[in-house]
């Protein structure tokens, strides 16, 4: 039985026992506290704690599930995963013990076709009830297993809705398990198979640790698709099911070895799943979030790539294979194909130049470590592999590991905290001051219950406001006077608060005998801070006083921030519905938009995406701000940032029928009072990520007038018509791309003669013949040429060449050698210069901006090939 049939069987079972089926929920859950759906009942926690009402009393689904708790484990064993199917069956009120121990032997025997006399449960040990049921389907005492809390009690938390729980395991044989015999939940041998999980949530606990009668029981069931497809299969390991074994036959084919590393057959099958469901999702590999766990996992699986002889990009041609495997349960990846390939295979280039750069490096440092007699991978260098390198912490550790070595991990996290305070002591200027939790309930105190954060500024750009709370150099302050600076807190605020990529507010504060200027605001836990310079007079804690924003300012912002709206509704409508918000910042009549995109978009595209915007602009479109729940914002079609926690309670700004967006910024009342729009450019920013800036309003029209004038200055010069232009300079290049091609066979010419000269003063040491030259105005091509061609002429040979001008100098080593390798000896020069280098055992090069001290370094150049050769380092 195939896993489709038994993702069908299952759904079909319990629909037809009156439960609604209930879709797969995004990987990306809402749930605060996560970062994935984890779990089979992640998307109906909210129904099972009473915060929101189910939509039936019954629910069954099969749901995607992502983890990465036990991520060094996957590969080791044959059963941990962090992409699974969860199928489970959910009572809210409705059916508890009976029904769902009655269904789940019904299913599992009849609909799988399992022995019922390979079946074993266990219970919670104070369960007698669930003893009992499972007793009366016809289990004998010595296949009723009783046990602990730890086992067989589930619990939310400390306090709040918890319950027994039993679990139905399938037996192996004892052929599978051990010696002197053991149960089910055993973790030492394989015989036993936990195939589902049945949770009872009856009772209510509290901080005491008593426990209470719910109200309403609930049922809350999982049985894990990967897990018992083994079982139905008749395979010991998940990965030799049909939801993994076309990947393993795909590796097997493309890999150039014969034996095949069984741990990367593992990782590379189970990461490729995940990170291509997750791509589909538009979670793109990043630094921060959801998308550093893309980036992580998918950099893992191309590392394990290695172990297969795999050592060029290869994951992105397993898209396919997934798609094969998963595409008729959830079609919308087959959709998506051709961008979720083109995103991983972006990412294994950019982490395939990050792993050659700096693996060798980390090699080389736990080489010396190693000989050195030591255990331990120090802070230091694990924070240099990953503030200079790019290698995760992960990635590090999983290689040391490899190697035999621990890390000194708290070492590594002091490094990145001093890197972080420092990065907050530099930024403390323009985001606020961070004040401690204790600092800021001192502060809420301050002020009154409701006030401090009430921002009234959608309505009115001045208002009059009671001064609650002045700070200066991290203190409380009664007063605040001219010449000073400091974060002052008020009753309410019209200045809005840097926040959602828009830059914040300025503007002035006034009191009958003081002024000031609004620097910056931002927001503070429940409290808005307004970071003031005092011009004249003294403000005092209590002083009522007047807030004023520059208008002129906030208009500039709203154009842009309207701007950034308009943008991605064209680019939703030109290149692709599924585009998604990754980044912006909106400033005075500038914007920058990161979305989600796989390719750089084409100049055409550009051009109708400019065109589109300012048609609307022409339209005058009506401008419309509305609050509703967000369940109703989503339901109408608004767009929202999934990496984003929103209140119950959100604004929703609608620009005619083109555009729909819960939005907390600032806008303009119509579309018209932009004036016009400019795309400036379009770049990529990472993998899948694409960027726009543009301008809006005078600005716009400013770029446009200065592009003229550059324009006419180009033609005069050329002395050409503006249509002229273009063929003017193509001419030319074609005539400077001419003289470039002689002067090279000029140099070409005369680097011969050179060489001639150069080759008669090769020394040698010990049969390796040396040679280290300068070579004055030659081509960096032409002096690789020139190396490579004289190792190959002197046969066992060592040559190093080298070429500057008045501000750098490129060098080039050329070996026949592998025990005088080229990436080594290069390493050895660039350090006598002042710069670096790199390459292969055969050839390597390298650069300094000392060229001053490349005379010196080649006349050592023979004693470093005589010391490599004497201490017989390779």
């Amino acid at each position: 039985m195939q896993a489709d049939e038994i993702r069908f069987k299952f759904l079909d079972f319990f629909r037809r026992k009156g439960h609604l089926v209930h879709p797969s929920s995004p990987l990306a859950t809402q749930d605060p506290e996560l970062l994935f759906t984890i779990a089979g009942m992640v998307p109906f926690k909210v129904f099972f704690l009473g915060k929101k009402r189910p939509p039936a009393s019954r629910i069954t689904s099969c749901q995607l599930c992502f983890r990465t708790n036990d991520l060094e484990r996957v590969g080791q064993t044959c059963y941990h995963h962090t992409f699974f199917e969860m199928l489970g069956n959910f009572s809210f009120g409705d059916y508890f013990k009976n029904e769902a121990c009655e269904w789940a032997l019904e299913f599992v025997t009849g609909e799988l076709g399992i022995p019922f006399e390979r079946l074993w449960v266990t219970v919670f040990e104070e369960d007698d009830e669930t003893a009992s049921i499972w007793k009366s389907l016809g289990f004998s005492p010595s296949r009723i297993i009783r046990k602990g809390e730890e086992d067989n009690f589930w619990a939310a938390g400390e306090v709040g809705p918890c319950g027994p729980d039993t679990e139905i395991f399938f037996d192996r044989g004892k052929e599978m398990g051990c010696k002197g015999g053991c149960e089910p939940g055993c973790n030492k041998c394989s015989r036993w198979v936990e195939i589902w999980n049945l949770v009872f949530m009856q009772y209510e606990r509290d901080t005491s640790g008593k426990l209470s009668p719910l109200p309403s029981k609930n049922v809350d069931t999982g049985m894990g698709l990967e897990r018992v497809a083994t079982v139905v299969q008749g395979v010991t390991d998940d990965y030799h099911t049909d939801l993994f074994y076309p990947l393993y036959e795909w590796l097997k084919k493309i890999s150039p070895l014969k034996e095949y590393d069984e741990k990367a057959l593992r990782v590379i099958s189970d990461h490729l799943r995940g990170v291509t469901f997750l791509l589909e999702e538009g979670i793109m590999p990043s630094n921060v979030g959801r998308g550093y766990i893309v980036r992580r996992v998918l950099r893992r699986a191309s590392r394990y790539g290695k172990r297969l002889g795999l050592n060029e990009p290869f994951l992105y041609k397993g898209v396919p294979v997934v798609i094969k495997i998963m595409g008729r349960a959830y079609p919308e990846i087959k959709r998506k194909e051709e961008e979720i390939a083109k995103l991983i295979k972006m990412e294994e280039e950019i982490f395939q130049s990050t792993l050659s750069r700096g693996l060798s490096i980390l090699e080389e440092i736990i080489e010396e470590i190693k000989s050195s007699g030591q255990k331990i991978l120090s802070g230091e260098s694990v924070f240099k592999m990953y503030d200079t390198y790019g290698f995760p912490l992960e990635l590090t550790k999983e290689i040391a590991l490899e190697a035999g070595l621990s890390l000194d991990e708290e070492g590594f996290r002091k490094l990145m905290e001093k890197q972080r305070e420092k990065a907050r002591a530099s930024s403390s200027v323009k985001a606020g001051m961070h004040y401690t939790s204790s600092f800021m309930s001192m502060v809420e105190k301050e002020c009154s219950p409701g006030e401090g954060g009430v921002f009234v500024g959608y309505k009115m750009l001045s208002t009059q406001a009671t001064l609650l709370a002045i700070i200066k150099d991290n203190e409380l302050k009664e007063r605040i006077g001219e010449g000073e600076e400091g974060e002052v807190i008020f009753s309410k605020t019209p200045f809005y608060p840097e926040g959602g990529g828009q830059i914040a507010d300025k503007g002035e504060i006034f009191s009958p005998g003081a002024h000031a200027r609004v620097i910056n605001v931002t927001r503070g836990g429940n409290l808005i801070f307004h970071r003031i310079r005092v011009e004249k007079g003294e403000f005092k804690k209590g002083d009522e006083v007047k807030m004023v924003v520059d208008r002129e300012k906030r208009q500039a912002v709203a154009r842009s921030h309207t701007a950034t709206h308009l943008l991605h509704a064209a680019l939703r409508r030109v290149l692709d519905k599924d585009i998604k918000q990754s980044g912006s910042l909106v400033e005075e009549e500038r914007l920058r938009f990161d979305f989600t995109y796989p390719f750089p978009v084409e100049k055409d595209k550009l051009r109708e995406i400019s065109l589109l915007i300012n048609q609307k602009i022409r339209d005058d479109v009506l401008i419309k701000t509305e609050e509703m729940s967000l369940q109703e914002a989503r339901r109408r079609g608004a767009t929202a940032l999934f990496e984003e926690k929103y209140e119950e309670k959100v604004r929703v700004v609608s620009i005619g029928n083109f555009s729909m967006e819960v939005c907390g910024g600032t806008h303009l009342s119509r579309t018209g009072e932009m004036g016009t729009f400019q795309i400036v450019s379009e770049s990529g920013v990472s993998a899948g990520v694409r960027r726009i800036e543009a301008l809006c309003g005078e600005k716009a029209l400013l770029w446009l007038m200065d592009r003229k004038q550059k324009v006419e200055e180009i033609m005069q010069l050329l002395s050409a018509k503006e249509g002229e232009i273009v063929d003017k300079i193509k001419n030319m290049n074609r005539e400077v791309s001419i003289l470039r091609k002689k002067i090279e066979e000029v140099q070409k010419e005369l680097l011969e003669e050179k060489l001639k000269t150069v080759a008669e003063r090769v020394c040698e040491i010990k049969g390796v013949k040396v040679c280290a030259e300068e070579i004055k105005g030659v081509s960096s091509s032409l002096l690789r040429q020139a190396a490579e061609n004289l190792r190959n002429k002197l046969k066992e040979a060592v040559v190093v060449l080298s070429c500057s001008d008045e501000k750098k100098a490129f060098i080039v080593i050329a070996s026949s050698r592998k025990d005088l390798p080229a990436n080594y000896l290069i390493k050895k020069l660039s350090y006598l210069t002042g710069g670096s280098g790199g390459g292969r055992w055969d050839f390597a090069q390298g650069g300094t901006s000392h060229p001053e001290k490349i005379k010196e370094a080649l006349q050592k150049f023979p004693e470093i090939v005589r010391e490599a050769i004497n201490k017989k380092i390779f």
